[in-house]
């Protein structure tokens, strides 16, 4: 089923019409669609845009939704950080697997960002250790 379908006349009527109401923008849907199907959705919809508790729960609905896009975007942000870590050290050789959990249980991307510049400014794994230790120390001891 094609909502931008061309071929109306091997359609029923019926599903043109609510297609048409589907595809239609905010005005153009309160138009009169000459359908009862139709009708019924536009009047839930009026209803629940007069309903003060449907219009709080949407707005909770779409905050909701807001902080769980932003929380991935997060999200998306460390593991870019930690593999960009992880790619620099690669090249200085094979890094231990108690570095790399370190890397994969930090969740702070302003910490992760910190050692990414270590990591780009180290000649070895065994100087960017030592740098990263001297900084969690000071960062412990604050």
């Amino acid at each position: 089923m094609n909502t931008k379908g061309k071929n109306d006349a091997e359609v029923p009527p019926e599903l043109v019409r609510f297609l048409k109401f589907v595809t239609a923008g905010l005005e153009e849907s309160e138009r009169d669609f000459q359908d009862e199907l139709v009708r019924r959705f536009q009047k839930t919809i009026r209803e629940i845009k007069t309903d003060r508790e449907m219009g709080e729960r949407y707005m909770i609905f779409e905050e909701m939704l807001r902080e769980e896009k932003q929380e991935g975007r997060q999200e998306g942000r460390l593991e870019a950080t930690r593999e960009n870590i992880l790619e620099l050290l690669e090249e200085l050789g094979e890094i231990p697997e108690d570095l790399q959990t370190k890397f994969e249980d930090l969740e702070d991307v302003t910490k992760l960002k910190v050692l990414h510049k270590i990591a780009a400014k180290a000649e070895s794994l065994r100087a960017f250790e030592e740098k990263a230790e001297i900084y969690f120390n000071s960062k412990d001891k604050k």
